[in-house]
């Protein structure tokens, strides 16, 4: 079976729209090309997957189709949140617009670059329980040091 890696949005200003999902969602960021501005893509985290956030058009987000961007891509991302109602305040402080079909339980909004940003509070575990086995991620147990007595 696969899991999924990491999810990577293209974009005309990596730092500035990563800075948005920190801010909004407590990414941790793991890098940025390059280091000192982010200009090339920043690379964030939620500790299970990662999100690459990069610059159009650069070696690693290549225009591979026609016509223009928004057409071909990611169509949104979903986010399980702890407290919806702060998530929706944190979004919405943050310029991001309620979009059409959001509901009380589902939120939706548009955030940086026109992407789609959907909100739960149960997740979205509970549409596919009935078709596939769902997993639960646990933190792993730290490394062994080389030479560790076991």
């Amino acid at each position: 079976m696969a899991r999924i890696k990491h999810i990577a949005l293209h974009t005309e200003d990596p730092a500035a729209t990563a800075e948005w999902y920190k801010t909004v969602f407590g990414l941790d960021e793991l890098r940025r090309s390059p280091a000192d501005t982010g200009e090339d893509g920043v690379w964030l985290t939620d500790g299970y997957i990662y999100f690459a956030v990069l610059k159009m058009g650069s070696d690693e987000a290549p225009n591979l189709g026609e016509g223009p961007s928004t057409v071909k891509g990611i169509h949104h991302i979903g986010f399980y949140v702890d407290d919806l109602d702060e998530a929706v305040a944190t979004v919405e402080e943050h310029g991001g617009t309620e979009c059409p079909g959001s509901s009380k339980v589902n939120r939706k909004y548009k955030g940086p670059d026109g992407l789609m940003i959907d909100l739960r509070f149960r997740g979205w575990d509970e549409q596919i329980r009935a078709r596939t086995t769902l997993y639960e991620l646990v933190e792993a147990a730290p490394a062994k040091t080389a030479g560790a007595a076991d």
